[in-house]
């Protein structure tokens, strides 16, 4: 199930920071997602477009001029006060008690409010995971970000879209009923050719990958597939998963470098995770494709910058390469010492400092697929 959606008024904002805190540390950092505001008017701006669906509970400052709004009747709230008592407009509860004694209460009021997810939509979110080079952590990246969405209860599709997949790292529940991707690929072009939908369902072409909490395809055996892939094939494909209506999110393990695939990958895709890593090869490799595309794909890059997110992998605590100019890494994930010559790949998801900051980058996502991130008078867990 979904994690409950939240937004919480105070306008003391030390006191949100202490509740985001305890969040993050506790069973509840799965259980719900919050939106927390210490500015009046930020708050009632964010209300303004009438999508949120979650609980309110908020301090008087605030419900006052959102409840005077319209719209603000359809919505559950509560009060946050000095005291638990009941109103005769509604219930209030005590901001200042056990912080896990409040959230409880928080829960209880929800209902079966949940948050408002892409599938319902109808189109997944779509996250790809790219590089200028090889080996720099892509599929463990992507892998471990499908397995974390899986554990909060989203719905997730892992698609590799590498010539060598390392799909082959995964124990897959299959049978010599489900086919290989590429007969999907075939079916795909020719219900696009008759200005249709192929007639099976998705799950008829997946298999599931009980590691990683998410679903796949068993990727084509002959790599001429994959090598004569072109853009308009890719397209159907990533369109067809997402909008079947089937998944939350879709994960896009990218291959390095500009074929067809890759162009449409990051062409269709919601926010494109662009890895790093702190050696001479990879700065240089990637300052040549980003000065590349400014000459002769100027306006496509243009495009493509408001999804970019340069995270920093195997990041140690200092960064000694210079980083290419504009480049700003918004995230980091940590160097793991046992991975360095691993022989089992049940290894590669349990490293828990790993697994801290690749639900970081899952946050990122869910704060950017509601809307974006408020810079000031709000804070976001």
């Amino acid at each position: 199930m979904a994690p409950i959606q939240m937004v919480v008024c105070v306008e003391d904002q030390e006191y949100i920071e202490l509740l985001l805190r305890y969040i993050r540390s506790s069973e509840y950092a799965a259980r719900v997602t919050i939106r927390a505001f210490s500015e009046v008017a930020m708050f009632v701006e964010y209300m303004q477009d009438g999508r949120y669906k979650g609980l309110v509970a908020a301090e008087d400052a605030f419900l006052e001029p959102w409840r005077a709004n319209e719209q603000g009747g359809a919505i559950r709230w509560v009060r946050l006060g000095e005291h638990d008592q009941q109103q005769a407009d509604g219930h209030t509860i005590a901001k200042y008690q056990p912080l896990h004694h409040l959230m409880e209460q928080l829960c209880n009021f929800t209902g079966r409010t949940v948050i408002e997810s892409p599938r319902e939509a109808g189109r997944a979110w779509i996250t790809c995971l790219y590089s200028a080079v090889a080996g720099s952590g892509k599929s463990v990246t992507a892998m471990n970000m499908a397995k974390q969405l899986g554990l909060k209860g989203q719905s997730v599709f892992y698609l590799n879209l590498e010539a060598a997949s390392s799909v082959s790292l995964l124990q897959l529940e299959t049978d010599h009923n489900t086919p290989e991707l590429s007969r999907l690929l075939y079916d795909l072009q020719a219900a696009a050719e008759q200005k249709q939908a192929p007639d099976g369902a998705i799950t008829d072409y997946t298999v599931y990958a009980e590691e990683i909490r998410a679903e796949t395809f068993i990727p084509p055996s002959n790599f001429n597939e994959w090598l004569r892939m072109t853009a308009e094939e890719t397209t159907l494909l990533i369109d067809y998963i997402a909008g079947s209506g089937q998944y939350d999110h879709v994960i896009i393990d990218c291959e390095s470098g500009w074929a067809e695939r890759v162009q449409a990958a990051l062409n269709g895709s919601d926010r494109i995770i662009w890895l790093l890593t702190d050696d001479l090869p990879c700065m240089a490799r990637t300052e040549q494709w980003l000065s590349y595309w400014q000459s002769y794909h100027g306006e496509w890059l243009e495009q493509m910058e408001p999804k970019l997110s340069f995270v920093m992998n195997r990041y140690s605590g200092n960064v000694m390469n210079t980083l290419p100019a504009g480049i700003h890494p918004e995230s980091t994930l940590p160097y793991v010492p046992s991975w360095k010559q691993v022989t089992s790949s049940e290894l590669l998801w349990c490293s828990p400092i790993f697994q801290r900051d690749i639900l970081k980058l899952c946050r990122l996502d869910g704060e950017r697929s509601h809307e974006g991130v408020w810079a000031t008078g709000g804070v976001n867990l």
